[in-house]
């Protein structure tokens, strides 16, 4: 009996040894909560960069309605003639950019409309009379409007690109 004894006695502080401390299962499970939770918050999450693409602004061409209009004496060698004109010009313009485009129109009207009837003075009646001479004061105007009308400074508005004559007397 002794013997029975010693070996429930062993048998009981043996299996009381083993529930002293916790499985390994357990540590090995709770290590890797542990763990997972120090990544969450220890490491930064990732951030993912979508590319926005920039907004697509179209060019377009606007006629501008109102028209410049000069009666004018072009020079001559000999004897007097007189010049009447009238034209309207497109010009072409980033569509975001219109209004701006309209404002600064409106500023320099007149400064431009100075401009044209001095260059249409300075031709000849010779010059005025001829198809090249015509395409050479056309290329002159649309620059000389699009220097007027919109001036180049921080960044520049619109552009004059056309000259579409209405009226063209000469006598």
């Amino acid at each position: 009996m002794a013997e029975d004894k010693k070996k429930d006695g062993d048998g009981k502080t043996d299996e009381g040894k083993k529930k002293k401390g916790l499985p390994p299962i357990v540590l090995i499970a709770l290590g890797a909560v542990v763990g997972g939770a120090g990544v969450v918050f220890a490491i930064p999450p990732k951030v993912v960069e979508k590319k926005v693409e920039e907004p697509h602004f179209d060019d377009i061409d606007i006629t501008h309605p109102d028209q410049i209009q000069h009666e004018f004496n072009p020079r001559t060698k000999a004897g007097k003639s007189m010049v009447r004109v009238a034209f309207k010009f497109v010009y072409t313009v980033r569509s975001d950019r219109e209004q701006a485009a309209f404002d600064e129109l409106k500023k320099n009207w007149e400064e431009a409309n100075s401009r044209a009837l001095l260059l249409l003075k300075t031709r000849s009646f010779e010059e005025l009379n001829t198809e090249a001479g015509i395409r050479i004061l056309e290329n002159d105007m649309i620059a000389d409007l699009d220097r007027a009308l919109f001036p180049a400074g921080e960044s520049k508005v619109a552009h004059v690109t056309k000259v579409l004559w209405i009226k063209w007397l000469m006598q």
